[in-house]
């Protein structure tokens, strides 16, 4: 939704949509990690599973852990950046706008990852 804005021009809307969901998702994630960690944290989760254990589960859960820590580290700094870069209102830039479009993109495959992993992780922990 938010890069149908931008390539509708419509950037005020694409800057709300992402604080919003960069905030949204600070928030959940934080509530979703201490719920982990009072469980005994990723590997606490993980001892029930016929995989508990294996290099399997080991690298399901650190791979994730990996991506989605660039993820979260890329759409703050990316978020912080553009604010400061970018004018009121929001529009292209010579100096900023390629570098916003190049890690905008890498920030939209690390997202997929981050979901495609952590889907994967769902299934290795609790389905099998």
């Amino acid at each position: 939704v938010s890069w149908h804005w931008v390539r509708a021009k419509r950037y005020t809307r694409h800057r709300n949509v992402m604080i919003s969901l960069g905030s949204t998702l600070a928030v959940v994630v934080t509530i979703f990690e201490i719920d982990v960690r009072l469980a005994g944290g990723a590997f606490g989760l993980a001892k029930n599973s016929a995989l508990a254990g294996t290099a399997v589960m080991s690298a399901s859960i650190w791979i994730h852990l990996a991506i989605a820590t660039f993820t979260a580290l890329l759409w703050l700094t990316l978020i912080v950046v553009s604010l400061r870069r970018f004018p009121k209102p929001p529009a292209p830039t010579e100096a900023f706008s390629a570098k916003h479009r190049f890690w905008g993109r890498i920030g939209m495959a690390a997202m997929t990852l981050t979901g495609l992993t952590g889907i994967e992780l769902y299934v290795v922990l609790f389905l099998f």
